[in-house]
């Protein structure tokens, strides 16, 4: 099991490249004209999933911690509600920042 400290260290990386991705779109959109689908998509997906990591504890943490036994579990099944609900925003997120791209389109 990961230690929560290195989630926490792993969550703030991947919370700055996702804040880096979205700035970047944002900056060529404007300068530009022109943007990238993946970094205007990912760079907000992967934000919120950054942030998430440093507020949460991980999936797997949080089954282990309730005492549940994980091994016969794998992939979407290890999933929490509260990482669902994590995923669900984080696709919603990138959604709605393409969406603001293309309507803004520069």
């Amino acid at each position: 099991m990961v230690s929560r400290q290195k989630e926490r260290f792993g969550g703030a990386f991947i919370a700055t490249i996702g804040a880096i991705l979205t700035y970047w779109s944002w900056h060529s959109a404007i300068s530009a004209g022109s943007f990238s689908l993946k970094a205007g998509f990912g760079g907000p997906a992967f934000a919120i999933l950054g942030l998430a990591l440093i507020l949460f504890p991980g999936y797997q943490s949080e089954r282990i911690a309730r005492g549940e036994d994980i091994s016969q579990l794998s992939g979407a099944q290890l999933l929490t509600p509260r990482w669902w609900g994590v995923l669900a925003v984080s696709l919603g997120s990138g959604i709605l920042n393409l969406a603001m791209l293309k309507f803004w389109q520069f």
